[in-house]
């Protein structure tokens, strides 16, 4: 076995990225080889059968630490997030009322404001729009964008613009 040690602990440095974590594992790997040397069958390739060994208890050690970590979490601490969680101020567009919105509607050009009311206000598709209005379909997602654009620039204009 002692002929493997040199590449096993390659290996087992490549997976642990630490010397001590390596050396553990492949000390561990040795101690379950020789445990199990009746399941090794002669003339088959003992690197590989080591290499298999190996990985089995890294997998095995990432998968306790993985449980470890969740065991450190206690039910005050999740209970305590839960119940409490972080109230985030509303966004800037919450507190727009309907008459404002009709009001920014009327200052954007119509290309736009037709196209966005046949959508938002009265739910039709993009295909109906296109119909309705004898335009493209990728047409109306344009005009649609540019209209929440527009209506973004009337609604909420930029700290600049507010202070000018």
């Amino acid at each position: 076995m002692r002929q493997y040690e040199a590449v096993l602990l390659a290996k087992a440095m490549h997976l642990c990225g630490n010397p001590t974590d390596a050396r553990d594992l492949v000390q561990d790997t040795f101690e379950r080889a020789l445990l199990k040397l009746d399941r090794f069958r002669e003339g088959t390739n003992a690197q590989a059968w080591l290499f298999t060994i190996l990985h089995h208890l890294f997998i095995d050690r990432c998968r306790s630490r993985t449980r470890e970590r969740r065991a450190d979490v206690s039910v005050e601490d999740v209970q305590e997030r839960v119940a409490a969680p972080v109230e985030d101020d509303a966004p800037a567009w919450a507190a727009i009322g309907p008459e404002q919105l009709r009001t920014a509607l009327a200052r954007i050009p119509e290309e736009f404001r037709v196209v966005y009311q046949l959508h938002a206000i009265e739910g039709r598709s993009y295909i109906e729009i296109a119909e309705r209005l004898g335009i493209p379909k990728a047409t109306v997602g344009t005009r649609l964008i540019r209209a929440r654009r527009k209506l973004r620039e009337v609604l909420m204009p930029t700290r600049q613009e507010a202070e000018a």
